[in-house]
């Protein structure tokens, strides 16, 4: 029940991430210094070369973190959903609840130009590979019936255009909480492409059930845990200081 050092140094390089990823997305990646990052967490430089060897490996770590968290969405909705618009929206609704809950690490996929061209190209394979998966659910959807016919690439880059820029203007100690901007983003898609729309959405997303509030199909949609252990051994780490 003990973290063991391979925990503690996965949990303070996850806390490293998540420090820079927010800098990265208030400031740009131009805009932040690794003293800075440093500052913020309340160590030397020199520690944060422990895990990463310099800043664009850091921001290389962002991007990273932020397709597996793609994929894993992707995945996860791929088993759940039960035509190509359930899918597609489940999937958005994973990730964004990745992009914005309080352990993410998430950058804004805006800043892929600051990499180095090998890992830049990678980004670019991966990204092209969740572009065109996603795809695939628009059209299964138009042809199961559950999504209007439309332009799937164009659906797709209005759907991630909006979603990938969360992360640059939503802050979790805001009025919104994260599972209710989720929901309220997860109706919008669905709206968006489905060929049976609802006639009304939320009309104030504070007032939308939280987890605080009783459980309900509107704050499921929004779950995507973590781990427990990895949250607990975070909140263990946390209070050892």
């Amino acid at each position: 029940m003990f973290p063991t050092r391979e925990d503690v140094h996965g949990i303070r390089r996850l806390e490293v991430l998540r420090e820079a990823a927010a800098s990265f997305n208030f400031k740009g990646y131009h805009g932040t210094s690794m003293n800075e990052i440093a500052a913020s967490l309340g160590v030397t430089k020199a520690a944060l070369y422990h895990y990463f060897p310099n800043k664009t490996s850091l921001l290389a770590a962002c991007f990273e973190h932020a397709m597996d968290a793609a994929f894993a969405s992707m995945e996860r909705a791929r088993k759940e959903g039960r035509n190509g618009r359930e899918r597609l929206v489940l999937t958005m609704s994973y990730y964004v609840a990745q992009l914005i809950n309080e352990l993410n690490c998430c950058v804004v996929l805006m800043e892929d130009r600051a990499l180095e061209p090998e890992d830049q190209a990678k980004l670019v394979r991966q990204r092209d590979r969740f572009e065109r998966a996603l795809r695939g659910f628009i059209r299964e959807g138009i042809d199961d019936g559950s999504v209007v016919p439309c332009d799937p690439k164009l659906a797709i880059f209005v759907i991630l255009g909006a979603m990938n820029w969360v992360p640059k203007w939503f802050k979790p100690s805001g009025v919104w909480k994260p599972d209710q901007l989720n929901t309220a983003l997860a109706q919008m898609f669905e709206r968006l492409i489905s060929s049976s729309p609802v006639a009304a959405m939320a009309g104030d997303v504070g007032e939308l059930p939280s987890r605080s509030d009783p459980p309900s199909s509107l704050s499921a949609l929004a779950e995507l845990g973590r781990g427990a252990r990895v949250t607990k051994i975070a909140k263990k780490i946390k209070q050892s200081r």
